[in-house]
């Protein structure tokens, strides 16, 4: 799953600079709020294709179904995550599926690994010379009595590799060769991931699980 991520040290340049095909601010860049505790129902960046031009948004992480027409707090489930394996079909998800794709990038994100001892959060992040990871998404616009926008949800997996040691589903990572695969409609089981070597993780200390707590010092690994 994807439940809390980093934007610290990620900006709308930095990720127009290394995506390099197109992405191209329409008018504006929009400022990345740099945080490194991201929770959902916080503004994150989204690029999407509109009119046949990639571009950056801010969404509101908590996907609304395009049909809702209550407030936010009417809208009861936790749709900031989407199973990848039955996104096609689920009602909150499926017209996104076919028309609505994004990707969400990130500095990196946090899972927790339950153990004997408790909870171990970990920071996992791109490997190597990479700014961010870049993570399926799906998005929609909204008019609601208390909010009017775009909202996103990140589409998760089974984890793979020795991801699975700390949790049994990962957000679906692309690989940034894929994003226009992906953004054009492929199906989202063959769309190529990341792959595991070029990913880096560890352990992090447990102030990053309450989302008051921001700082570098959340992603210091443990001793």
């Amino acid at each position: 799953m994807c439940g809390r991520m980093s934007h610290a040290g990620l900006t709308s340049q930095q990720l127009f600079d290394w995506l390099e095909h197109g992405i191209k601010p329409e008018g504006y860049e929009p400022d990345i709020p740099q945080s490194w505790n991201v929770p959902p129902t916080s503004m994150i960046p989204i690029v999407r294709r509109i009119d046949g031009e990639l571009r950056m948004d801010m969404a509101r992480w908590w996907l609304v179904p395009h049909w809702h027409r209550g407030g936010l707090k009417e809208l009861k489930a936790a749709t900031f995550n989407a199973r990848s394996e039955t996104v096609a079909k689920v009602p909150a998800f499926r017209d996104a599926y076919r028309r609505n794709r994004c990707v969400v990038p990130a500095a990196g994100y946090y899972e927790w690994q339950v153990g004997d001892h408790g909870k171990r959060p970990h920071f996992i992040h791109a490997g190597g010379n990479a700014p961010a990871l870049v993570f399926a998404g799906l998005w929609t616009s909204v008019k609601l009595p208390d909010y009017e926008g775009l909202t996103c949800t990140i589409l998760t997996e089974e984890s793979a590799g020795k991801l699975r040691d700390i949790h049994s589903r990962a957000p679906v990572m692309l690989d940034p060769d894929a994003i226009a695969d992906w953004l054009d409609g492929a199906d989202i089981a063959q769309v190529v991931r990341l792959p595991e070597t070029r990913l880096a993780w560890h352990e992090v200390g447990p102030d990053v699980g309450a989302v008051r707590n921001d700082g570098p010092q959340l992603i210091e690994p443990v001793g």
